[in-house]
């Protein structure tokens, strides 16, 4: 079996209390503290370069201007090779395309609650050093472009932003946490820096790195935070961008509108993507086996067929925050609010 997407949904019913109070962000995942992947995607496949034939595989949509539920129409061929997904737009003419991975549905239980967002990417050329590969959380099916985003580009930066009625606002602000830095002269340092050791000289720096992106969506009242690890190098996960920016402050990002995973190509750029993980929580995933008692079938019984269930700082505008809205997480309630909870268990293990 190429993936194992199976189901264990568990309702429960509660009362408890929930306060609004802000709490602060955390530099590190929970140290002991694991959970439960609803979704893992490592494109152990064999080879092929028929892009509809892989979207229809994977059970992936292409957005589109014209279905209007993308800015632009995709130009991006995608290919399995080697067990990795190949992403090719760097071409004349390549524009921003859009593979929708999960959709709103799916998304709900995990995106009710605290959630990781984790994939494997290496950036193998592009038509220019700020072109980037990226996994969007909270995206809205429209032409206007609604979204959250990490793009970390090829340069050795990136923006940690909230993308809304076509503009953007960051997540993060300047400082040590600021994923758009890049001037390793004035006490804070670029993600080049930080996860190569290299200082940021506008070059195509990441090109061939063997990376693994993390993107921690905490409840709206915190907001994002970021890890990158040069995976390929043995190195550790460095937090690279932490939320404090216009767009958490604000509460402008606490709700898109949408709760979708999307995989976006930016432009002119070719690279490979692997490993794409969605689990619960802040720490680190836990892969376990599904472990199904053995059972005996009756005599004469008919078995059941199985079934598979370049961006500019702008104003931004007055807005009042909405207790009842949702972000990259979880809405914050009032005192004996009644909870039903869907627990979704999704196991797989990597074969190679």
């Amino acid at each position: 079996m190429k993936r194992l997407f199976a189901f264990l949904t568990l309702v429960l019913t509660a009362t408890m209390l929930i306060t609004s109070t802000v709490a602060a962000p955390r530099d590190e995942a929970e140290p002991g503290v694991g959970y439960n992947i609803i979704y893992y995607e490592e494109f152990n496949y064999d080879n092929n370069g028929n892009t509809e034939a892989i979207l229809k595989q994977l059970g992936w949509t292409a957005l589109s201007k014209t279905n209007k539920t993308a800015v632009t129409d995709p130009t991006a061929k995608l290919s399995i090779i080697d067990g990795r997904l190949y992403v090719e737009n760097n071409k004349s003419g390549g524009k921003d395309s859009y593979y929708m991975i999960l959709n709103d549905t799916k998304m709900t239980s995990a995106w009710q609650g605290d959630y990781t967002l984790q994939f494997d990417v290496s950036l193998s050329s592009a038509g220019d050093a700020a072109r980037y590969i990226a996994l969007l959380t909270d995206y809205k099916q429209d032409v206007k472009g609604t979204y959250h985003s990490f793009h970390l580009r090829i340069n050795g930066s990136a923006n940690s932003q909230a993308r809304m009625n076509g503009k953007w606002w960051n997540f993060d602000s300047a400082g040590p946490y600021f994923a758009a830095d890049q001037d390793d002269t004035d006490g804070t340092s670029s993600i080049a820096k930080k996860v190569l050791g290299k200082d940021f000289d506008g070059s195509q720096v990441l090109k061939n790195k063997k990376l693994t992106v993390r993107i921690v969506c905490e409840k709206y009242d915190i907001g994002p935070r970021v890890y990158v690890r040069n995976t390929g190098e043995g190195g550790d996960f460095v937090l690279v961008s932490r939320a404090g920016g216009d767009a958490v402050t604000s509460g402008t990002w606490r709700s898109t509108g949408g709760k979708a995973i999307v995989l976006k190509a930016g432009g002119t750029i070719n690279g490979y993507i692997d490993n794409i993980l969605v689990y619960t929580g802040t720490g680190e995933p836990v892969f376990e086996e599904l472990k199904v008692p053995e059972t005996t079938a009756a005599p004469e019984t008919t078995a059941v067929p199985e079934t598979e269930p370049v961006t500019e700082p702008v104003t931004l505008p007055e807005t009042t925050a909405e207790t009842t809205k949702e972000g990259c997480a979880s809405v914050v309630g009032a005192q004996g609010a009644l909870l039903i909870a869907i627990a979704a268990v999704f196991v797989l293990k990597k074969r190679k």
